[in-house]
Formats: structure tokens, C-alpha cells, sequence
């Protein structure tokens, strides 16, 4: 059985992809929700909804509890002391952990991969790449995310190394809710964020150790970017704290 999101669900456009052939409904169910998460449809602290997402993908609760039971057992989605449901926000030591661990296993998968890329493969991460940036352009920050994923895990399954794919997926998976708040930051930074130009250009040149060093400094990029949008939250919490209180 194959999910049918309504045409006129606008936010399914947006979140959902269309599910691979010959998936079970659950896994489909649960990689459509992994896709959602990566492009930032949903925010951190934000409530999920077993009965709206079985709505919006026209499917039962069963294969959407499963999935959201699977999520949460990944440490990408949390359930509280209310039995509620909710998207955890990381804190700035997760983030720092997650990114330490980020650098060290896409780093890894970039300097193998190099060789590995095909003719196609290097057509695909072009054609993305002028996607992202005219998304980027058009401040359409979920599909951003988007093509950004797409560029990535492009280059690191040529790699070979499913261990490490897993660990990375799930690692992009507990940071995608707060990755939706990276791009504005840089928009609004005037900062270029042209990375994925260098990565592109060390993937043509089948360069396995620049292309590592330019992956790597994505992230670091990224992590920054992260680490302000922290510091902005904060200072809007205590901000608000303080006009309560006056």
C-alpha cells in the first residue's frame, strides 16, 4: 500500500517525500518522517502528532505510532513525563558533541568517496547544488535543507562505509529541527556559506584529502551558525523573563 498524500494538504508538499517502491508502509511511513525532520518542517519543542501525521499521510495510526516509537528510540523525537510527544531541542553541549563526532565520520566518508564518485554522481551534486542556491536566493530555508542532505549523503554513500552512513544519518536526524534556524542566521550574517562550491570542486577533482577538509569546514561553518542562533534564543528568553517581571 503505497501513501497518498491529499493534493490539498499544503504542508504534505512541503514535508513529505514520495516513498521508495516495495517499502513496507511503515518504513515508508518512517523514512517520509525522517525527510520532514531534515528539512526542518518541524521545530524543536514542537508537539507531534501520531493522529495529524496519520491524517496528513492518509494511512492508520498503526504505521505512524511504529514510526514515531522508532524515532523515538533514535533519540530524534522525545517523550515526556505527560505522554506528550515533542521535538527535543539540543543544548549547546549536544550540539558540540554531535558536531565533534560529524567532523570525524563525514570527514572519513568524503576522504573514501572521492575516488568512488561517478560521472553521474558528480552531475547529481552540480544540479543540487544550483538548486540549494537558488532556494537559498528565494529564502526557502526547508528546501535549503533540502538539497543540502541531498548533497551530502550524495557523496557519502559513494563511500561504502554503511556503519558510518547510519551513525551520520542519525546524527543529522537529532539536529534537523534546529538546522532550520542556521541558514536565516547566515543570510542575515552577509555570510556566503559557499562551501558546497569547494566540496563540489574537490569532488571533481577526486581529491579524497581536500575533499575532507572542505566537508569539514562545512561543518565548522555550520556549528557556528548554530551556537548563534543559542546565544539569540537566550537572550530573547531572558528578555522576555525580564519584562514579566517588571
Amino acid at each position: 500500500m503505497a501513501i497518498e498524500p491529499e493534493a490539498s494538504n499544503e504542508r504534505n508538499k512541503a514535508a513529505y517525500e514520495v516513498p521508495a517502491r516495495g517499502e513496507s508502509l511503515s518504513e515508508q511511513v518512517y523514512r517520509q518522517l525522517c525527510g520532514a525532520v531534515l528539512s526542518g518542517t518541524y521545530a524543536p519543542d514542537e508537539r507531534i502528532s501520531i493522529r495529524r501525521i496519520a491524517e496528513e499521510l492518509r494511512v492508520s495510526a498503526t504505521p505512524a505510532r511504529e514510526s514515531v516509537l522508532r524515532l523515538i528510540s533514535e533519540g530524534v523525537l522525545q517523550a515526556t513525563d505527560r505522554n506528550a510527544i515533542i521535538v527535543p531541542s539540543r543544548t549547546v553541549e549536544e550540539i558540540e558533541e554531535i558536531f565533534v563526532i560529524r567532523r570525524g565520520l563525514e570527514g572519513t566518508l568524503a576522504e573514501t568517496a572521492a575516488s568512488r564518485l561517478t560521472a553521474a554522481d558528480l552531475e547529481f551534486l552540480s544540479a543540487t547544488q544550483a538548486a540549494f542556491l537558488e532556494a537559498k536566493r528565494a529564502q526557502d530555508f526547508k528546501r535549503v535543507l533540502k538539497y543540502n542532505s541531498e548533497f551530502h549523503f550524495r557523496i557519502y554513500r559513494s563511500a561504502g562505509l554503511p556503519v558510518h552512513l547510519k551513525i551520520v544519518e542519525g546524527l543529522w536526524l537529532r539536529i534537523g529541527p534546529t538546522l532550520r534556524y542556521m541558514y536565516p542566521i547566515l543570510n542575515g550574517g552577509g555570510q556566503d556559506h559557499g562551501h558546497h562550491d569547494d566540496i563540489l570542486e574537490c569532488a571533481r577533482a577526486r581529491d579524497g584529502e581536500q575533499l575532507k577538509a572542505a566537508v569539514i569546514s562545512d561543518l565548522d561553518t555550520s556549528e557556528i551558525a548554530l551556537h548563534m542562533y543559542i546565544r539569540q534564543t537566550a537572550a530573547e528568553a531572558r528578555r522576555r523573563k525580564a519584562r514579566l517581571t517588571v
